[in-house]
């Protein structure tokens, strides 16, 4: 046979094997969620609605967020999984709704009776991604969970652990809160280290290995702290833009407040614009997907008179942080990344357990899904945006509230509408959230029939899950303030016996403070009590009365359950 021939039957074949080796060579995707704590919807120089100016801040100041979403897409409808952090720091790592991990809210006092084995049986994003057979390596900094195991010991091969518990929340009032060393002066928060930290992971690994990285700020949490430089800088752009120069004389001004949260968010942006960096650097931009989101909805709200009331509104949205209506959940969420239009804005709801499967999916991972995983791939909403759909484990996206310091509800979202319970009294309302994000039209008593079966589908996946009823909760609370009494008069009884013992001269004083002690816990406990019995007859649907002093002795109350 002629050789040209014979070249021209078998080049398509050659080219096709090539073609298909380099298609079964190429890298596997980097993946980057850079997670911020408390950061409300419009808390950054990003709009995150074309169609609403209120969805950005009028001072705060992110370039760095704004560099990610001109590269990327803003999801205006991402939703964390709980309106506070520990439930949702659980929920990311595991793809499963808070009522599946059986940890809704802080200081749940189900959960221990739910799980008391923890979380180990579960299967993280970094374990997920790990057993990819694609040869990821691994590495959070920052923030971890206190209700989960340390990262190093969850899929994550590198971290900045620097106590035997682990990264937890007291990492952003302490730079070790065992032995209370302070940050240094040109690290507040851990702004800057973290930074650091990321960017030398990538310059290490990028181009290498394909990576997952998750940076976890501790900023926005209270307190608020910045460099003097930072404050400086956002202190002259505030008079630049017209404030109140005599009111930065009272260091307890609401202006001053507002100077130094812009100065920790700026600070804490730096580390975007950081990241995008390195990954030009490395060559590793367009090879990685980079997910800019918060916890819950932010704690420094806003206050206005609506109706005679004072509510919180982060930007355009109803309430903050502990918050169930939109301002709790609905947070800045912005992603960029291979097939991401730039620059563009979606409107699809998706929540932040449909990270773990979407990761999954792009990372052509070699193993099955985890089971039971309620999140669905982002992958068709990547590439056809406000056209894309997302195919969940789960009937929506269900949050499952069942709280017993705030108000106990229970919502669904599906397609445009959100139905929300209260757990209470059985009260439910129906918003259209794509139209009515600010929650102002309540349709469910035009709409009966779409209540009915939304709740329906609700109820049946929290029974599924056993997602916990709010007549438990509130038992489990009870019961543990008696165990909490329980435990101090063992306390009181084994440390009055060893004064008796000792037979000291002051023995009448420090028998008196003995007694003292004993007594302000009874009463502490007897008071988490009574509150909770009065919530659990309440019907409100916002904030109840006194509900963050309710919190603050709870909080104070929770050292037992550690002894």
């Amino acid at each position: 046979m002629n050789l040209s021939i014979v070249m021209k039957l078998i080049l398509p074949l050659l080219l096709l094997g090539i073609f298909g080796s380099l298609l079964s060579a190429a890298k596997s995707p980097n993946f980057i969620i850079i997670y911020i704590d408390d950061l409300g919807y419009a808390d950054t120089s990003v709009q995150m609605m074309d169609a609403d100016p209120s969805s950005k801040h009028k001072f705060i100041y992110t370039p760095g967020l704004e560099r990610l979403a001109d590269i990327g897409a803003r999801f205006n409808a991402g939703y964390s999984p709980t309106p506070t952090c520990t439930g949702s720091r659980l929920s990311i790592q595991f793809g499963k709704s808070s009522a599946q991990m059986q940890y809704r809210n802080v200081f749940d006092v189900l959960s221990p009776i739910q799980r008391p084995d923890g979380y180990d049986d579960e299967i993280t994003m970094a374990e997920m991604l790990k057993a990819a057979g694609q040869d990821y390596v691994t590495a959070m900094f920052g923030k971890g969970c206190s209700a989960m195991s340390r990262a190093d010991q969850s899929g994550y091969d590198i971290t900045d652990e620097n106590t035997p518990q682990g990264n937890g929340n007291g990492h952003g009032h302490y730079w070790n809160p065992n032995t209370k060393e302070p940050f240094p002066e040109d690290d507040p928060k851990r702004l800057h280290s973290l930074r650091k930290d990321s960017v030398a992971f990538i310059n290490e690994y990028g181009g290498k290995q394909p990576f997952f990285l998750m940076v976890s700020h501790y900023a926005a949490h209270i307190p608020f702290m910045a460099t003097d430089e930072a404050v400086a800088r956002n202190r002259k752009r505030w008079i630049e833009q017209g404030g109140d120069v005599n009111q930065l004389a009272n260091t307890n001004s609401k202006e001053n407040k507002d100077i130094l949260y812009a100065a920790m968010i700026e600070e804490m942006d730096m580390t975007v614009g950081g990241i995008i960096d390195a990954l030009k650097v490395t060559g590793e931009l367009d090879n990685t997907y980079i997910i800019f989101t918060s916890d819950n909805g932010g704690g420094y709200a806003e206050r206005r008179e609506v109706n005679g009331v004072n509510e919180r509104f982060n930007g355009p949205l109803q309430g903050g942080k502990r918050s169930m209506w939109e301002g709790g959940l609905r947070v800045p969420t912005i992603i960029a990344g291979p097939a991401i239009e730039a620059g563009s804005e979606c409107d699809v709801p998706i929540v932040q357990w449909d990270f773990l499967p979407t990761f999954h999916d792009l990372s052509g991972s070699n193993e099955p899904l985890p089971a039971g995983i309620d999140g669905g791939s982002l992958r068709d909403v990547f590439v056809n945006g406000n056209k894309g759909i997302v195919e969940r484990g789960a009937p929506g996206i269900v949050h499952h509230y069942t709280c017993h310091y705030h108000p106990p509800i229970s919502s669904i979202i599906i397609g445009d509408f959100r139905m929300m319970k209260q757990l209470v009294s059985g009260e439910m309302k129906l918003f259209n959230i794509k139209n009515d994000y600010q929650q102002e039209h309540d349709l469910a008593a035009a709409m009966p029939e779409k209540v009915a079966s939304m709740e329906a589908m609700r109820q049946q996946y929290v029974d599924e899950v056993d997602g916990g009823e709010i007549e438990v909760v509130y038992d489990a609370l009870y019961n543990l303030m008696d165990e909490f009494s329980r435990r101090a008069r063992l306390k009181y009884d084994r440390d009055l016996e060893a004064l008796i013992a000792e037979n000291p001269s002051d023995m009448p004083d420090r028998e008196a403070a003995l007694l003292a002690e004993y007594n302000a816990t009874l009463k502490r406990n007897a008071t988490n009590k009574e509150k909770t019995r009065l919530y659990s007859e309440s019907d409100v649907w916002k904030e109840y009365p006194y509900a963050q002093d309710a919190k603050r002795n709870i909080e104070a109350t929770w050292v037992d359950v550690t002894e």
